[in-house]
């Protein structure tokens, strides 16, 4: 092993010719395919996904083979997450390994690598109606603490304190507008080594790749626009240079032969009339959960998004300590169901509740629900619905190792 790689990085450094992007993938691939050899035995805990997020840049050639050595692959991170389809992907032909690094202040962010396609992963991301998102862009990137210190667990306190927002930004379109909370994203994380790994996806966003696609990384929970600039007339999209707190952006190197014009034109039609249909008329609304910015004699409010995001993070801080007594007296009992973990340690369940057809159509891991109080209830929680008709999902294991899905509906008195 150790003389493999010895010839790598020979092969890597011998040559005084800057490497050309294709050789560059060749050589991450080969270092990532070497380090799938040896990690690939090793366990590694899940964190929960979570669904709804001075530059120092390395160039990707020579040095790029050595720093990536001490990084999963963006396949192993997706092994970690039980994502045989997306882990597959990633080390297919399609996926394009980056691994550029920016430093801010306290952290260090790394843009490993980004792919693109239809169903490429075993877990299926959906709207509330059940309609399927099957085109979508994943994009790996790892946080670490600048200092060496290991980012928090998710049993520590200090878990979720420090917030990022990552997302894909398109040029010409406003990223207040088009980021990964209205491209109906949603991520997934692991921690290992003191590394917060996530997987940021969203809709395709290839399709667009005649523009230039940046990647955002910033501290807080929405999309902020005093971190980044928009120039409405060019379209450009850049770092504040004078934003005091984290603010990277990385150009995703997609090939320009990928977009597809009448698909994004078509796309954009779809969000403006959706905007329109939610009630969002104004252009300079701010539909990310920001608060837009006052015109004269207006008073600020809070976007509907906002509202409802405040209202789950109310209910969530609410029942995170709530045990099986309180969901007795304080919900409804609507659904119940024995779970069976398959031979890959999913569970997979499919239901519908009331005449709204509110319900879930869903695959997770068992170990997203490891954590468990003294009754044998899971942490891991699963909040739906409106501020109307609130459902929440709990996890109870039993001595046979099978789980009872519950589903409950938060009494009105207590949200």
């Amino acid at each position: 092993m150790k003389h493999d790689m010895d010839d790598l990085l020979k092969y890597a450094l011998s040559s005084k010719i800057e490497p050309d992007d294709r050789l560059n993938q060749e050589i991450l691939k080969k270092a990532w395919k070497k380090e799938a050899e040896i990690m690939g035995t090793q366990k590694r805990k899940r964190i929960p996904a979570a669904v709804a997020l001075a530059v120092l840049v390395l160039s990707v050639g020579s040095f790029t083979v050595y720093a990536a050595w001490k990084y999963l692959t963006p396949g192993q991170v997706a092994e970690v997450t039980k994502d045989k389809g997306l882990a597959a992907a990633f080390n297919g032909e399609d996926a394009v390994a980056v691994h550029e690094v920016q430093e801010y202040g306290n952290y260090r962010i790394t843009l490993l690598g980004i792919v693109s396609g239809r169903r490429l992963s075993e877990f299926i991301s959906q709207d509330g109606q059940g309609n399927v998102y099957d085109d979508r862009t994943y994009v790996v990137t790892a946080i670490e603490h600048t200092d060496g210190t290991p980012r928090p667990d998710t049993s520590e306190e200090s878990y979720g304190k420090d917030p990022f927002f990552i997302s894909p930004l398109i040029e010409g379109l406003d990223p207040a507008q088009y980021n990964i909370v209205t491209m109906n994203g949603c991520y997934s994380e692991i921690l290992e080594d003191g590394i917060q790994y996530r997987i940021a996806e969203c809709d395709n966003v290839e399709i667009f790749a005649d523009r230039e696609i940046f990647l955002c990384v910033s501290d807080g929970t929405f999309y902020n626009t005093e971190a980044y600039q928009f120039d409405k007339e060019s379209g450009a999209i850049s770092r504040n240079e004078s934003y005091q707190g984290t603010n990277a952006l990385f150009t995703l190197p997609l090939e320009k032969k990928k977009a597809d014009k009448r698909a994004a034109e078509d796309y954009i039609r779809e969000m403006e009339m959706k905007w329109k249909e939610d009630g969002a008329e104004d252009e300079e609304e701010n539909i990310t959960g920001e608060r837009s910015p006052k015109k004269d004699g207006q008073k600020e409010e809070k976007t509907n998004t906002s509202q409802e995001d405040d209202f789950f993070e109310r209910v969530s801080e609410e029942i995170s300590d709530w045990k099986k007594a309180d969901f007795e007296k304080k919900a409804s009992l609507v659904k119940e169901m024995i779970l069976t973990p398959d031979t890959e340690g999913n569970l997979t369940y499919e239901y519908q509740v009331g005449e709204d057809g509110a319900g879930s159509s869903s695959t997770i891991s068992v170990e997203m629900l490891s954590e468990k109080d003294e009754e044998g209830m899971a942490k891991a929680k699963n909040i739906f619905g409106g501020q109307e008709k609130v459902y929440i999902e709990t996890f109870l294991w039993n001595e046979d190792g099978t789980i009872t899905l519950c589903v409950y509906q938060m009494n009105p008195s207590f949200h």
